[in-house]
């Protein structure tokens, strides 16, 4: 398999998005002109990209109309991204303890390993009424950690169960005491999974929080944004939340790849 990278990449990546662009507009305009439409989808309502891009660009910034005001997608943006962190952060410190126990221990694996394995199978979304009910502030952060905490869980037993068995005999040898043994060898070789299970979590987290901001209407927010652009029926706004939405989580990726690669020499 051809490995495309570099600057041949970056030119399919930049074609690729271009046709996808391309391809969007022409159905729109198509379906406007009643030369072709999709069945049982109501393409013509669909507003272009450069309709979109007009759209983005006039909701990007808080406007005050007297003593009103209305957020823009800036202020949306940094509300999620504030309880992405916020949620990730929670779910880091007690998830990497909790997968490092799980995976060492054969007794924290017997007592906590049943209770994770059902809660985890819980969709984020589920748990919104109970935090609404439960919690009186914090709700979406919640849902966040709730979506991000079971990814950085099993990565993390999986990377303390990968731990080469020859490292750990040798340190036992050495008269490594059990805490040493934890974090001079198995924490370092467990490092790619956990933060393979962050970047996972994150993406989790990241879709969490707009489908809470939609339900319990956050007053600032990029879920609250989208519903409430749709509820007024501004769809060209609408759409463009949706891609600040994708773009993000796309860079989130990419950028917890790049830390990866830094920071991990061993890591691919």
């Amino acid at each position: 398999m051809k490995n495309y990278s570099g600057r041949r990449g970056l030119v399919i990546n930049i074609l690729s998005l271009f046709f996808f662009v391309l391809l969007w507009h022409v159905l729109v305009i198509l379906a406007r002109d009643n030369v072709f439409n999709i069945p049982f989808m109501r393409l013509r309502d669909v507003p272009t990209p450069p309709e979109t891009y007009y759209a983005l660009m006039d909701s990007l910034f808080t406007r005050t109309y007297g003593p009103s005001f209305t957020y823009g997608i800036v202020d949306h943006t940094g509300a999620s991204l504030q309880r992405v962190i916020q949620g990730g952060i929670i779910a880091f410190i007690i998830g990497v303890p909790v997968g490092i126990g799980i995976g060492y221990s054969k007794l924290i694996h017997s007592v906590l390993n049943p209770i994770i394995e059902i809660i985890r199978n819980m969709p984020p979304m589920a748990w919104i009424p109970l935090a609404i009910f439960i919690l009186v502030t914090g709700g979406s952060i919640f849902i966040v950690f709730i979506g991000t905490v079971f990814p950085i869980i099993l990565n993390t037993i999986y990377g303390v169960r990968s731990t080469d068995v020859r490292l750990v005999d040798a340190a036992k040898t050495l008269g490594a005491s059990g805490s040493k043994i934890v974090t001079k060898v198995i924490i370092p070789s467990a490092l790619p999974s956990i933060i393979a299970g962050l970047r996972i979590g994150l993406g989790v987290g990241w879709m969490a929080i707009v489908a809470a901001e939609m339900v319990i209407r956050s007053p600032v927010g990029l879920g609250y944004f989208i519903w409430n652009m749709g509820d007024l029926g501004r769809y060209a706004e609408m759409v463009a939340g949706m891609i600040v939405i994708g773009v993000i989580g796309y860079i989130m990726n990419i950028s917890i790849l790049l830390l990866q690669k830094r920071f991990i020499k061993w890591a691919g």
